[in-house]
């Protein structure tokens, strides 16, 4: 059994328009007595392990399990009830000890309210296989801790070329894009005029952690204008909209490991992670990472 306690999680119902979240709230591990305060812990454990052969246990499915329980006001029992009901789908989004990232998709359930102290537990829990799923390169619990907040989507694509030769989980503007399954994976990104890659992360911010997005290049083509291929950083304090802090970047001109960061302010709600071409440019990578260590090291969640 595997368990972990989260420093501070978000919750973020996406908007299907406009740019605010139609719910966000955040829970943190606060002093003893402090208003709302919370515990966040991640468990997983095996769901199915039947014995087979020589006493052998087979583990064929696991539980993955976030659960919060704390001190909370009643408005905030009252929206956290009103989305269990409703079995809304949100984001999750935390930071964990030792520079673990969670990003997780799902519901919650509400599992005790206790009005004379106004203690409250609720949870999000989903059985699942574990690993990739092969179709969509999401998460088979659609649920990721780890070092590297992008590893919801396994790095890879569905095809070479074409539309599905799109990076699992990214977004492109425009331009196209190939993917070579050889040498760790490598995405290949260019376009006739300006275009951006981009991955988002919904995540709490207390207005101290930096975080750090890296690359490996593996090939770059200028098209010409000169410090134009460049990967960047931002922070909202909604949906992909309002910079809380200046957005960070680094431009590119030789292959090998590029990073940047950016220290969010204790407003952000989201960060953006992009790669940014021009007219002519192509740039070639792979094994992105978001982490809250400046050391470069991709891991995925192959749990």
């Amino acid at each position: 059994m595997s368990r972990s306690q989260l420093e501070k999680l978000s919750i973020s119902q996406i908007p299907t328009s406009g740019t605010s979240f139609t719910y966000y709230n955040t829970f943190s591990v606060v002093q003893e007595g402090s208003d709302e305060a919370s515990r966040q812990v991640l468990m997983i454990e095996p769901a199915s392990s039947p014995i087979i052969e020589d006493g052998q246990t087979l583990i064929t499915s696991k539980n993955f399990d976030l659960t919060v329980s704390g001190l909370f006001k009643a408005s905030t029992i009252s929206g956290l009830q009103t989305l269990a009901d409703a079995r809304t789908s949100v984001v999750f989004g935390g930071i964990g000890l030792g520079g673990q990232i969670l990003q997780a998709e799902g519901s919650i359930n509400v599992n005790q309210v206790f009005s004379e102290t106004a203690s409250f537990r609720f949870n999000s829990p989903r059985e699942a296989t574990g690993g990739y799923d092969s179709a969509t390169g999401k998460h088979t619990s659609r649920l990721a801790y780890s070092t590297n907040g992008l590893c919801l989507y396994k790095w890879g694509a569905a095809a070479a070329t074409g539309t599905n030769a799109l990076a699992y989980g990214w977004t492109k503007s425009a331009g196209t894009v190939s993917f070579a399954s050889s040498n760790d994976g490598v995405q290949t990104f260019s376009h006739s005029g300006a275009a951006t890659l981009h991955r988002d992360l919904y995540l709490p911010s207390d207005g101290s952690n930096t975080f750090y997005f890296n690359i490996a290049v593996t090939a770059i083509t200028d098209g010409g204008s000169g410090n134009t291929i460049k990967i960047k950083l931002q922070s909202f304090s909604d949906f992909g909209s309002t910079a809380d802090v200046t957005a960070t970047e680094t431009v590119i001109t030789t292959t090998g490991n590029k990073q940047v960061s950016i220290t969010p302010s204790s407003d952000s709600k989201m960060i953006r992670a992009s790669i940014v071409i021009a007219a002519s440019d192509s740039i070639s990578f792979k094994q992105p990472t978001v982490q809250l260590d400046s050391t470069y090291s991709f891991v995925e969640f192959n749990t």
